[in-house]
Formats: structure tokens, sequence, C-alpha cells
């Protein structure tokens, strides 16, 4: 299904906004997705990051959701949702132990510079038990550096520390790749809600981030983030140059900086 008719009503009163490409910033993004179709809600940072700095991705299905009798389907949506989007994607065990081994071993593997996962109150179990995963795994690496970017969906984060704006375009990709994830979108049509949700985030995110009466951000549709860096198996909150991300905003570049900062003595925390 096409969605331009859709969204183009909704973003015609905002400052219109288009993808670009920044410099490239090679870098390999990992999204830890609590169920298949979580890549799909919540990966805008990571597909803007794709086609604006050449980012590698990589999907780790960290569950394939509690019906067993659903699984082998929801594998073929998956791999269906990820090559539209352009997104590898790999599986954890059903064990939560083996699932903390695996993830240990794929992040040794592909060495990822940015891993986005829920927050650890995003109320569903699922959600919850992924992002402490996470936390878990990160912990236990003492000389790795890189960026954490906790996502929200079920529950909202009380401090967010970036609105990232999500073009058009992007978000029609992932209101398709949503698409392929029949059985959910049958049940309970994520994708036809999807703009709404972004459009939401803008209107709290604006000052949820920038402070109380803080202007509204000039965008149609967003999503918000907390990122934080990890250093020595410690979670630090860096200082960032510009909590609201336009499509503009060169996000690989001051995601580079950052990590430049962190591996010399410039890190900058509060």
């Amino acid at each position: 299904m096409e969605f331009t008719n859709i969204l183009s009503p909704l973003s015609h009163f905002f400052k219109p906004s288009k993808l670009s490409l920044k410099n490239a910033t090679p870098f390999t993004v990992m999204i830890l997705s609590p169920h298949p179709d979580d890549e799909s809600i919540v990966g805008s940072l990571a597909i803007r990051l794709m086609k604006e700095n050449n980012c590698h991705v990589v999907n780790v299905a960290v569950t394939l959701g509690s019906n067993k009798d659903r699984q082998a389907q929801r594998i073929t949506e998956l791999n269906d949702a990820c090559e539209l989007l352009g997104f590898e994607c790999v599986y954890l065990h059903e064990d939560w132990k083996i699932k903390e081994k695996e993830l240990k071993g794929l992040i040794q593997k592909y060495q990822p510079k940015l891993i986005i996962a829920p927050h650890l109150k995003d109320f569903h179990p699922a959600h919850i038990k992924t992002g402490q995963l996470c936390q878990k795994v990160l912990t236990s690496f003492k000389k790795e550096t890189l960026l954490v970017a906790w996502s929200e969906f079920w529950g909202q984060m009380t401090k967010p520390n970036l609105l990232l704006e999500v073009p058009v375009e992007i978000l029609e990709e992932q209101m398709k790749a949503l698409e392929k994830h029949v059985g959910e979108v049958a049940r309970n049509p994520y994708h036809l809600r999807l703009p709404a949700w972004m459009m939401d985030n803008v209107r709290r995110g604006s000052e949820v981030v920038s402070g109380k009466g803080s202007p509204t951000a000039h965008m149609a549709f967003g999503v918000l983030y907390r990122l934080q860096l990890v250093k020595s198996g410690k979670f630090l909150t860096p200082k960032l140059s510009e909590n609201i991300l336009y499509s503009e905003n060169n996000i690989g570049h001051m995601f580079k900086l950052i990590l430049d900062a962190a591996s010399g003595s410039r890190t900058k925390v509060k």
C-alpha cells in the first residue's frame, strides 16, 4: 500500500523535511528488537543513519513472540520487513541465559558503535527484559566504548534527551515494513497508527527535551530516544550539541564526535 496520500496532508502544515545524504560515517548500528515488528517501529534512527551516513544496520530478534504457533510465520514476516528496510537480521536463542552469551558474541563480532534498545520501563515484559539484557551485557564489557539509544513504545521515558525528526519518506518506508508483519497488523494496525504516535512524540518531546515552555519543534513526525555513552562498562550521559535533530543535522557526525571525545580525555558527561 502507498501511504503518501495519508502523510502529505499531515505534514503539509509543518516545515518540509527531506532525506539528504551526509558525509559517510560507516559504522554499525545494532537494534535489539523484543518482538518482530519492533525494528520497524523504533528503528527511525537506524534508518536515518543507514540512508544518510552509509551505516550498516543489524537487527537482533531477541524473541519471536510468546505464541509458539505464530513463530515460524513471524520469522518469514520479519525477514520480509528487514529485506525492505535493508537490515541484516540475526536471531537469539529462546533461553535468556543463552541469549546473554549470544548477544555478547554478536557485539564482539559486529563491533557496533550504536545500539538501540527499549528503555528499562517500557511496560511490556519482553521490552523490559530486552533492555535489562542490553544493560547487563554492556556492563560486562570493560574496554568497549559505544553509544546506546534507549527507545520507547509502550511506556514513556521520563528523561529522553533526543527528539529525532523522521522524514516522510522514512516514515512511509517504516509503515510499509510494518505491513509485512501481516499477523500483527491484522490484530492491531500499528502501521496506520504510527504517524499519530510520531506526531504526539513531537508535541510532548519539544518540551520534555528542551524544557517547559520551549517553542515546539518544526517537524511533523519524530521519535524520542535517550542517548547514553557506555565506556568501560559504565553508562554516562554525554553533553549533546543538539537535542532536537532535524533532517539537516548530521547525526552520524555528531555521534562520531561523542565517541572520539570519549576515547580521549575530552569526554563530557552530566
